[in-house]
């Protein structure tokens, strides 16, 4: 039977998980060298990364290299989905298709099937960028 998988607050993590995913961030960025170095500049012991080191990791990092669905609402003003696609282009998401519908009430609603493969940055990072285009406005990736 598969172990069950949960979406936790982080508020909601005790501090040793919480210093997991910092350590774990720290090697990623190459900020720390070693592992003993990482868990020391994130305040866990190196015993506490070893047994939760796979246990835990942020939610946008289960996105790489995945093929996933974004949906979004655009205004209906030229250039927003120009944009839009421009965004992910730069991030290194290769668009596969694009479904968008006829605007109502100002907005319109696509659909945009895309590969990760390339991505440069994090899922969040890419909806933080997307969401702070002018005329977008709302933005969700679904696995």
């Amino acid at each position: 039977m598969a172990e069950k998988q949960y979406i936790v607050s982080e508020s909601a993590l005790s501090a040793g998980l919480r210093g997991v995913c910092e350590a774990k961030s720290l090697l990623r960025q190459g900020r720390a060298k070693t592992v003993g170095e990482a868990a020391r500049m994130a305040g866990i012991s190196r015993s506490v990364y070893y047994r939760y080191r796979d246990s835990i990791r942020p939610f946008f990092e289960t996105y790489q290299d995945k093929i996933l669905t974004i949906q979004a609402v655009l205004q209906d003003r030229s250039g927003v989905l120009s944009t839009f696609l421009n965004v992910l282009a730069k991030a290194g998401i290769n668009v596969l298709t694009v479904n968008q519908n006829i605007p109502v009430g100002g907005e319109a609603s696509v659909s945009l099937s895309v590969h990760t493969g390339q991505m440069k940055h994090p899922v969040e990072s890419v909806a933080k960028r997307l969401l702070a285009i002018e005329g977008v406005v709302s933005v969700q990736f679904l696995g």
